[in-house]
């Protein structure tokens, strides 16, 4: 063996005994080195090599020692089997965003959400089906309602039939045994009719249309109806008729006539001493005192008129009696004008006073006579 072979194996030997270090360029060691640079066909002397630097310059220059056999032995090219395991978990958990950090599913939000859509499909299910039933309600109600109008229109179709021929009927009449089969009270004003006939003459007439019904509610009692019509020849258009409770139409002949139980010109020129009747009037508040009622504080006056006359009463009532502030109210309540009522009304035998007389009861706060009135009690004449 050469001594270059065995400089070598010493050599090698010498380089294993010492570790690799990265050792600081010392540039005045380097000053006595020359620097070669190899070309193809020549070697060309240069006093300097350029430094290639990549990146900042974190330091001063470093050359990279050769590394031992023992580390070169500890050392492989291929990675440990632990550390794909750990960066394939590292790579699954971490996310896109590098944290690093595992997310968890927020199931209790999930389930809450859950929860309330669930309660509002079936809240929707519930007011859906509420809808349909309410629906229905209306449309049964309102079926309920259209078969009310239907047979209250009926209803009033019929009650207008039997009003229009008991009012054709009515006119037509030639006799008082006619026409008390459709007057109201049959027996009571028979006799009544019987006095005013035999003054005035039965004219029948010939309803050429009926212009218009009008209901009429008098003392709660919804059965009443004006009735206007076109007469040939002409006389009281207007009749007030009353459907009682077997569904026929009665004409109330004493409004028909203005039914009085003298002449109210006769009775207010000669006012017969002693006489005392029920008159339908027109009354309204007055202050003539004179003669036997001139006594305001003791009297209440009232001045009476009636239809178709320019004669004037004035009737007398104690102040201190209910019957004034009944008449008194009944003026108010319609609106301080002349008001209709039946009075009775009493002439004195000793009575001075040339247009006084003295209202003895207020028989009626209009001039009809809703019920029957008591005839012994409320006689027309007396």
């Amino acid at each position: 063996m050469g001594f270059s072979a065995f400089l070598m194996t010493a050599m090698a030997k010498e380089k294993e005994k010492q570790s690799v270090e990265l050792r600081e360029v010392v540039d005045d060691l380097l000053q006595d080195i020359s620097l070669l640079r190899l070309h193809k066909d020549k070697v060309e002397e240069v006093d300097d090599l350029p430094i290639i630097r990549v990146g900042k310059k974190a330091g001063p220059v470093a050359k990279l020692g050769i590394a031992s056999k023992e580390d070169m032995r500890t050392r492989s090219n291929e990675p440990h089997v632990g550390s794909l395991i750990e960066q394939e978990a590292t790579t699954s958990e971490h996310g896109w965003d590098g944290s690093g950090a595992t997310k968890k599913v927020p199931w209790g939000w999930v389930l809450l959400i859950g929860s309330a859509f669930a309660v509002g499909i079936l809240w929707s299910l519930f007011q859906v089906r509420h809808a349909d039933e309410k629906q229905d309600h209306l449309v049964q109600e309102a079926k309920t309602i259209l078969e009310k109008e239907v047979m209250a229109e009926r209803a009033a179709a019929h009650t207008i039939e039997k009003i229009e021929q008991s009012v054709r009927n009515f006119y037509d009449s030639r006799s008082i045994d006619e026409l008390l089969r459709y007057v109201r009270h049959p027996d009571r004003v028979k006799p009544l009719m019987e006095t005013y006939y035999s003054k005035e003459k039965l004219v029948p007439s010939r309803v050429d249309r009926i212009l218009g019904y009008d209901p009429l509610t008098i003392e709660h009692n919804a059965n009443f109806w004006m009735v206007t019509s076109e007469l040939s020849p002409p006389q009281g258009e207007q009749l007030l008729v009353e459907v009682d409770a077997d569904d026929v139409a009665k004409i109330d002949w004493e409004t028909f006539v203005c039914f009085q139980p003298m002449d109210w010109d006769e009775f207010a020129r000669n006012r017969p001493k002693g006489f005392t009747a029920n008159f339908r009037v027109c009354v309204e508040t007055d202050h003539y005192y004179s003669h036997d009622f001139a006594d305001s504080e003791k009297y209440a006056c009232f001045r009476l008129t009636t239809l178709d006359s320019e004669e004037t009463l004035y009737g007398y009532v104690d102040r201190r009696s209910e019957m004034v502030h009944s008449m008194e109210k009944l003026i108010v309540e319609n609106g301080n004008t002349v008001t209709p009522m039946i009075l009775r009304l009493h002439v004195p035998k000793m009575v001075q006073s040339s247009r006084g007389v003295v209202i003895e009861k207020l028989i009626e706060a209009r001039w009809l006579h809703v019920d029957p009135p008591d005839i012994e009690s409320s006689p027309d004449v007396r």
